[in-house]
């Protein structure tokens, strides 16, 4: 679970195309922004909590309709080290996740998560950007890569992100990015495939009004993958065209189509279908939601390597940093189609939510709850995962002089 909110890497995240494959996820969802320190700063920490694992096998249920369950205590450990200035931004951090379950020992272990993002403006038409996250999870359904089975199998992960941001004209913007995805896992040959993904994207954005922006958009992604059937390479193309508009003040909507080419190296016949998205946002002073809809071919960890997704995702946050009491909660829906009819659909659905009162700046209490459900659409492939717990969260910015 998130313990300590890292602003600043999303925030450059979100001002380039994110990586197809989304971000990792963890035990529950971040808590919200905190307090912005001018120059360096450390914010050591730590977090005591106790949950409920509905499911900690990650099995379908068994002919009495239960699944084991168990309750976990646990004990995360984290540091940040950050960077605010005029000009440059950089935020570098570790968290540790002690698991101790009261009746299931062979559960116990250690996992952790490390992230390093900057941000720097070189001139006022230039901005360049990188983040990097490694982490170490002990279950799939923590790690939010597209098309994976849920499985209790250990697996490891680094993303990476790297690009600029130019101010071509008055009016025009482009964004450059390159990504890569690693991963691999323990177990379930059968099931998972270890490899990474590359990709480049670029978009021009151009404002044609004060409300209103049209862009064009093209992406070329490799998907190098093995582990599951045999080795194999994955070409995906996509190039389309974007149209922002801010409704009102507070609310903008964007839209984006185009046609995505897929070639897979084991098959002589090619994929081409359209793909789009839609989102919809508002944001005011102290709280903001959202909604998206997109439908993409996407590279895959499981199964065939690639499928037609349809994913439905939506958020809604509202800041402690001016109230005690705060709510935050997040949900995704996302239906993986296989491209080959041998191979298994699946069907995903996972929500947070938290609910946290901030007696000072320094110590928080949250209660949580995280819900997982995945059908497989075959018989005993239904897996559903409650986690509800509390915790005490002790963090504290310190300025370096």
């Amino acid at each position: 679970m998130y313990l300590v909110p890292i602003r600043r890497l999303v925030a450059a995240a979100a001002c380039v195309v994110a990586v197809a494959t989304g971000a990792a996820a963890q035990d529950r969802p971040a808590e919200f922004e905190g307090y912005v320190v001018p120059g360096w700063s450390f914010t050591p920490g730590i977090s005591l909590s106790t949950m409920w694992d509905s499911n900690v096998a990650l099995a379908g249920r068994r002919t009495d309709g239960r699944t084991a369950g168990d309750r976990v205590l646990l004990f995360v450990p984290f540091g940040q080290v950050d960077l605010t200035s005029p000009r440059t931004e950089f935020t570098a951090g570790y968290r540790g996740y002690l698991r101790r379950y009261t009746e299931i020992g062979e559960l116990n272990g250690y996992d952790q998560r490390a992230y390093v993002a900057l941000r720097h403006r070189a001139t006022p038409r230039l901005t360049w950007f990188m983040q990097n996250e490694f982490a170490e999870m002990p279950t799939t359904d923590l790690v939010e890569l597209n098309g994976l089975p849920f499985a209790r199998v250990g697996s490891r992960s680094n993303r990476l992100g790297a690009g600029l941001e130019a101010r071509l004209s008055k009016y025009t913007d482009l964004v450059v990015r390159y990504e890569n995805t690693w991963s691999a896992f323990d177990g379930l040959e059968g099931f998972l495939s270890g490899g990474s993904i590359h990709g480049v994207s670029t978009s021009v954005r151009r404002r044609v009004t004060e409300r209103a922006a049209i862009g064009g958009e093209a992406r070329v992604r490799r998907s190098d993958l093995t582990g599951a059937i045999d080795p194999r390479v994955i070409w995906f193309q996509d190039a389309g065209a974007t149209f922002d508009y801010r409704l009102t003040e507070f609310v903008t909507i964007a839209f984006a189509g185009g046609l995505s080419h897929l070639r897979d190296s084991r098959f002589e016949e090619t994929r081409n279908a359209p793909y789009y998205r839609v989102e919809l946002e508002r944001q005011v002073e102290r709280a903001s939601a959202g909604i998206a809809f997109e439908r993409s071919f996407t590279p895959s960890f499981g199964f065939s390597g690639s499928n037609n997704n349809r994913e439905l995702r939506g958020f809604v946050r509202m800041p402690f940093s001016r109230n005690r009491f705060y709510v935050q909660g997040n949900g995704i829906w996302r239906r993986s189609n296989p491209f080959f009819a041998d191979e298994i659909r699946l069907d995903t659905f996972v929500t947070n939510v938290t609910f946290g009162y901030s007696a000072n700046r320094w110590l928080r209490t949250e209660a949580y709850h995280a819900f997982s459900r995945q059908d497989s659409v075959i018989t005993g492939g239904e897996v559903d995962r409650h986690r509800v717990g509390a915790q005490v969260v002790i963090s504290q910015p310190m300025r370096i002089r």
